[in-house]
This record gives structure tokens, C-alpha cells and sequence, in this order.
């Protein structure tokens, strides 16, 4: 089976705007040169054969990886080799192993492997440990209790890699029979300076990565469910679509996430952030509902990017780091180009998680728009027409939920920003949305305002 070793391609192939211009310059000299030597124009015919197999290749990006259920080339999609995404969302060339980093954590490892890797520059990976065999085998027996020993085995790689940083850092020659002596060099090679000044330097950065390919799995599943609701909000508020993928880095699209800080929904909203946008007490939280939080999420980007000089990157860092910081940040490292800010500023407050944000982003983008050529088996089982109604007077809400004529499951699936509210009864106040069936719009006509409310058919797993 073919590889993409076995292709011969370059590690970086060209950007989409010249692949097509190159193979097309490159079939004409080759013809050209057989007409003037008709001796070898059976070598040219065969040639150009090679060269329409290679460009039917980099073009439609095919290869076949070690993985039969996988057919993709992951520098053709990141090359946004089909023109999927605008050029604003292009990869700067300074983030591209950043990104290709992200973009193998969203799609090549699971969360049964633990990828070792240096802090600064996270696309070195010293080490990538699989414990699938621990965490699914028969003992211990219970789950926890193999979690533990599957985390303790990854520990102590840590550890080994440590250990051998620290040797090499101490000037330690590089013993060959020792694996990980061998490890991290082969890892840090691609520094420029000396080995033992690199050791020393990545001795303080190291790192754990958990894959995260079976939670975007999942995301993509769900994700269809709110994705034409949430591009419509946007469009509305002439903002780009590509900026609804930002729930794949930050929830994957499970909205019932809460962060240990507190942040809650698909978007990740903070409690405070949220009040500013939605309604955010003790009954309602419209920060679970993911249409009503895209509202807020619009509304929030724009006044980021307004603020931070019309530039998504600086815009989209801002919503993991606040645009005061990244006004700090730009005032720092002089500039206003993001890779530029990642590259040479750090501080306290702009760790790992801000500085990667961007390129975290940009990773899930690629992974989703080119996601039918990397994720096999999705599960899409049936469709709804849902709807969002305006209430046309303040009342209790379990009058509304028994009006509607749903089950209590569905109504509180499609509403997951009362719940409370539900099982305490709270009146709803006047103009408060609803997501709501056909059927259930009907039931509910009496209550609603007359507006003609918007509707969306979305895509609805059985398993969700």
C-alpha cells in the first residue's frame, strides 16, 4: 500500500493558485521536447500519462495512509487545495507547522495518545504514547483505575524524556543505544545552535498534548445540527462564516461543556462575558442554548475586530485572550501580525493556550471543510424542521413545555438554557425565544408573537 513517502512529494507542495499553472508549464515542455525528438515521443506519451496521474493526485489531494479508512493529503488540504476557504483565513506561512500541528491533534491522534512535545515549538514531538491497550484491556478492572495506570505509563516517559534532556543538557554525549538520548535529538535537530543548548532550553518545555480526532469526530456529528442557524446569524451580521468552526476548538460542539473557570456552552462563554450579550442568572443560562450564544459570539467578534484593527487573527486570539491583552501583546512584540506576536512575545498571562489559539482555530477550519476526506462514518440518522419563536407574554414555563405538546426530553434538548428554569417552574419574560418543532410552533401559536418566526432544517443524529 502506498504511503505518502512512496509519492516522492515535497514535505511543503505548492499553494493552490499554482499547482494546476505548474503541472499544466510542465505537460507542454515535455510534449514540446518529443516533437523535436520523434524518437523518444513514445517516452513522452508515457510521461505525460505519469504527469495527468500525478495532477488527478494534487489535485484531488487522494493518497492512501496506513489507515484504510483515511484517503487525504494533509499538505494539499492545508494548501486549501479545493478552495474551500477565503483568503483571509489562509494559512501564514510562519504558522504553518504551528497549525500543522493542531490540524494532526484534531485528526490523527485520539484521546488514547499522549503527545509529548516542546512547549515553544509544539509541532517537535519528542514522543507520542499510545495507551489504548492499557485503558481498554481487562485489568485493573475497573476504568478509573486503568486511567490512572495509563496515565503513571505516560508519566514516566515524561520522565525518560527529561531524563535525557537533562543529560544532553549537562553535555552527556549522545549514547545511541539509549532511546530516548536518540529521541531527542532526532527531535530537535531541526533548531538551529548546539544540542546541549537546545536541551537545556527545551528541558523547560515540555509538554503534553492529548489527541483530540474521536472529540472532533463528535463535533462533526452534532455539528450540523447548528451550522445553518449559526451561518445565517452571521451573515446577518456580515461577518465570515469560517468564524462558527471556533466551537470545534473550544467545545466540540458539546453544549453542555463547562471549563473548570466556568465557561459554558459550545462557544465557551464566561459568566461574565456572557451577561453582556444574553441572559445569564440563576434559572436561565442562554449561554447552553448554541444559537442564542452564536448571537452573542457575533456580536463579541465584531466589537474585537472593530477594536483590533480589522484583523480576524488579532480578533480571534482576543476571544481566548481578551483584546486588552492583545492590544498589550501587540504593543510588546511591536506589530500587528500574529505570527510575529506568537513568535517573539511571551508573557504570564499569553501562554500556550493564547498563543495557540489562532492556530488552533485555523487547524479545526481546515479539518472541517475537508472533513468528508478525513473522517469516515459519520453519523447523520434523521432530520428536523426546527423553529425559533418569540413569546408573546410573560409565563411559567412548564405551561409553555405542556402547551407545546413535546416530550419534557425534547423540550428541554432543544431548549438547554432553561432547564433550571423548567424543573423550578420560572415565569419566562415577554419576547423570550424558543426552539421549537413544526408541530410545537403550531400548539404554542396562541403565545407567540405574530412575527413569522425563522426556520431551519438541520441535521439530527439519533445518538445526540
Amino acid at each position: 500500500m502506498k504511503s505518502t513517502e512512496n509519492l516522492n512529494l515535497p514535505e511543503n507542495t505548492l499553494p493552490k493558485r499554482h499547482i494546476r499553472g505548474v503541472i499544466a508549464t510542465v505537460t507542454l515542455l515535455t510534449v514540446a521536447i518529443g516533437f523535436f525528438n520523434s524518437a523518444s515521443f513514445p517516452l513522452v506519451v508515457e510521461q505525460v500519462n505519469k504527469i495527468t496521474e500525478m495532477s488527478k493526485f494534487i489535485l484531488e489531494g487522494e493518497v492512501y495512509t496506513a489507515d484504510p479508512q483515511i484517503v487525504y493529503h494533509r499538505e494539499q488540504v492545508l494548501n486549501d487545495y479545493q478552495d474551500r476557504i477565503s483568503d483571509e483565513f489562509s494559512i501564514p506561512e510562519q504558522l504553518r507547522d504551528r497549525v500543522g500541528f493542531w490540524f494532526d491533534i484534531y485528526t490523527r491522534y485520539t484521546s488514547n495518545e499522549k503527545v509529548i512535545h516542546h512547549t515553544q515549538f509544539p509541532w517537535l514531538i519528542f514522543k507520542v504514547v499510545d495507551v489504548t491497550d492499557i485503558v481498554n484491556g481487562d485489568m485493573p478492572r475497573h476504568r478509573w483505575l486503568r486511567n490512572v495506570k495509563a496515565q503513571k505509563h505516560v508519566d514516566a516517559e515524561v520522565q525518560n524524556i527529561r531524563q535525557a534532556l537533562k543529560e544532553l543538557a549537562a553535555g552527556v554525549a549522545v549514547n545511541p543505544q539509549n532511546e530516548h538520548h536518540v529521541l531527542v535529538e532526532q527531535t530537535l535537530q531541526g533548531l538551529p545552535g548546539q544540542l546541549r543548548s537546545k536541551a537545556k532550553n527545551a528541558l523547560k518545555n515540555v509538554r503534553i498534548q492529548t489527541g483530540q480526532k474521536n472529540f472532533f469526530h463528535e463535533g462533526l456529528e452534532v455539528s450540523p445540527l447548528y451550522m445553518s442557524g449559526m451561518e445565517e446569524i452571521f451573515e446577518k451580521h456580515g461577518l465570515p462564516t469560517e468564524l462558527t468552526r471556533i466551537p470545534f476548538v473550544e467545545s466540540s460542539f458539546n453544549k453542555h461543556a463547562t471549563s473548570k473557570v466556568g465557561a459554558t456552552g459550545v462557544w465557551q462563554f464566561m459568566s461574565y462575558t456572557g451577561k453582556n450579550f444574553m441572559i445569564v442568572n440563576d434559572y436561565i443560562d442562554e449561554r447552553r442554548s448554541p444559537l442564542k450564544a452564536t448571537e452573542g459570539a457575533a456580536r463579541l467578534l465584531k466589537e474585537n475586530h472593530m477594536i483590533l484593527k480589522r484583523q480576524w487573527p488579532l480578533a480571534i486570539t482576543a476571544w481566548n485572550h481578551g483584546p486588552t491583552g492583545v492590544r498589550k501583546a501587540m504593543k510588546a512584540a511591536k506589530s500587528n501580525d500574529i505570527s510575529k506576536i506568537v513568535g517573539s512575545y511571551q508573557s504570564k498571562t499569553f501562554d500556550f493556550a493564547s498563543s495557540n489559539f489562532y492556530s488552533e482555530f485555523l487547524a479545526a477550519l481546515y479539518a472541517e471543510k475537508y472533513h468528508e476526506q478525513i473522517f469516515k462514518d459519520l453519523n447523520y440518522e434523521r432530520t428536523l424542521d426546527l423553529h425559533t419563536v418569540k413569546l408573546a407574554r410573560s409565563i411559567h414555563t412548564k405551561e409553555v413545555y405542556r402547551k407545546s405538546g413535546l416530550s419534557k426530553e425534547d423540550f428541554s434538548f432543544f431548549n438547554p438554557d432553561i432547564k433550571k428554569a423548567l424543573e423550578k417552574n420560572i415565569k419566562l419574560p415577554r419576547g423570550f425565544t424558543l426552539v421549537v418543532t413544526t408541530s410545537a410552533r403550531d400548539e404554542l401559536k396562541p403565545l407567540l408573537q405574530k412575527e413569522a418566526p425563522s426556520q431551519r432544517k438541520i441535521k439530527l443524529s439519533q445518538n445526540l
